[in-house]
């Protein structure tokens, strides 16, 4: 049973879960800004994998900035309901659409580096579970 009256406990339970949301949002704010680099690649990606095609720069563009307003607000605590769900739900999404990349060619590295969203998705679902007791380094905690 854990001493919920022990400090020291809620600051480490704290610090855990922010340090998960630190993770998570470096991983996540990776893509949009990447495709803001190069949207052709990601107007790629979305045809292969999502299923979305001839989408131009611009939709590009918007996209990856709407992405990225949503993945800094989950960053500072924002709306966590929605926002912790919106990075639990596109990283979920994520892994069905490349189902595939985990039985092409395996042993090689590309394919085993598909399977670290596993353990990132377990985390994205623990955040979204305990959203209400994430509050380090949060606004309007």
């Amino acid at each position: 049973m854990i001493d919920t009256n022990d400090s020291s406990l809620q600051v480490k339970f704290e610090l855990s879960l922010f340090l998960l949301r630190l993770g998570v949002f470096i991983v996540m704010i990776a893509w949009p800004l990447d495709n803001f680099i190069n949207p052709g690649l990601a107007a790629e990606v979305y045809g292969r994998f999502s299923f979305i095609s001839n989408l131009g720069n611009t939709t590009i563009m918007i996209i990856s900035a709407i992405e990225i307003t949503i993945i800094l607000a989950f960053m500072v605590g924002l709306w966590k309901r929605f926002t912790y769900g919106f990075v639990m739900l596109v990283h979920a999404v994520t892994l069905v659409t490349t189902w595939e990349k985990y039985t092409s060619e395996i042993g090689a590295t590309y394919s085993l580096l598909y399977f670290a969203g596993w353990p990132m998705l377990a985390a994205c679902i623990s955040l979204y579970v305990l959203r209400d007791l994430d509050i380090k380094f949060t606004v309007g905690r």
